[in-house]
């Protein structure tokens, strides 16, 4: 059967909604840990969250507690941080082969509002316990992503995937400033993913995610590495391309933070949500809408993401 597409962009709706470093889980939809057919994608998406703190006991809190070198202060914070996000995707899927694989590459740039990861720096950056609201509506450019390494290789039922991906500071960034729009420092992104087709109709697929993060501009802080678990399934609704599908995600800092800003307090996050696709004309023109809902938070925002929006198809005049 042919091999459909539908990529999504919560890799930025969700990713700087709520996490300390850029990548948080189920930034994609199950079938998109694999190399596009050639041809390119053009994805255009708003994304919208609506989120609230959770404490290193995993409730949710009004206070802050950072524990920072020399810098033990306790805020008293606003609880609900909402978030926009507007993103143009490129994705190319080249022809022919590289090592046997399928490949391609992708670009994404992003307008958005303050993220709640924005928010949490800006509140661990404060000097002195009180109280903090973060009210900030601005409107800016914030990181971009790019995906220079997507091979996958497919036998019989089963495909398999590797990525490698940069998140480069593109954002608008000054230390302690409300108007930042990005984080301040590079993200590597590697990872891992297989996929089966059990039946022609479902697909289920697992992922991994090692982010490495480096130093942050104008500042002596470097955020720990975190390594994400992504599962998710497919099914396919009609020979129109038509889709339904689940997916979740656990994700955790594996190192310490490094250096004497910021916070230094290890985070964990959790998630599972749902997404369906309609090609208003099939293999060019089709719409996609994801609903996320995140639990088990310790030291993050956490709360429901939705993403909505168009991808357009431009296939190249030959397949696989």
């Amino acid at each position: 059967m042919k091999k459909i597409y539908f990529f999504v962009v919560a890799l930025l709706c969700n990713s700087q909604l709520f996490a300390q470093g850029h990548y948080t889980g189920s930034s994609l939809n199950p079938n998109d840990y694999f190399a596009p057919h050639p041809g390119w994608i053009i994805p255009v998406w708003y994304g919208f969250a609506d989120m609230n703190y959770y404490n290193a006991a995993g409730d949710r809190s009004d206070q802050l507690i950072n524990p920072a070198p020399d810098n033990p202060t306790e805020l008293n914070i606003k609880q609900n941080v909402k978030t926009h996000s507007f993103i143009l995707m490129a994705i190319y899927g080249g022809k022919g082969k590289i090592l046997g694989a399928d490949w391609g590459m992708m670009i994404i740039p992003t307008l958005n509002s303050p993220t709640a990861n924005i928010a949490l720096d800006y509140y661990a950056s404060q000097t002195g316990s009180g109280n903090y609201v973060f009210t900030n509506k601005s409107l800016g450019i914030g990181d971009m992503y790019i995906q220079p390494v997507w091979l996958s290789w497919t036998k019989g039922k089963f495909s398999y995937a590797v990525n490698y991906g940069v998140w480069a500071p593109t954002g608008r960034y000054k230390p302690h400033d409300l108007d930042n729009g990005g984080h301040g420092y590079w993200s590597h992104n590697m990872r891992v993913a297989g996929k089966m087709k059990p039946i022609p109709k479902v697909s289920v697929s697992v992922a991994t995610t090692l982010e490495v993060n480096q130093w942050q501009k104008d500042t002596d802080f470097k955020e720990g590495s975190h390594f994400s678990v992504d599962v998710g399934g497919s099914y396919l609704l009609d020979k129109r391309g038509d889709e339904i599908g689940v997916f979740g995600h656990y994700l955790t800092q594996v190192s310490d933070d490094k250096g004497t800003n910021g916070g230094f307090a290890s985070d964990r996050i959790a998630g599972i949500g749902a997404f369906g696709s309609y090609w208003l004309k099939p293999m060019r023109v089709g719409l996609m809408l994801r609903v996320t809902q995140n639990f088990g938070a310790k030291n993050r925002f956490a709360g429901t993401a939705v993403q909505t929006g168009v991808n357009f198809l431009i296939p190249s005049t030959s397949t696989h």
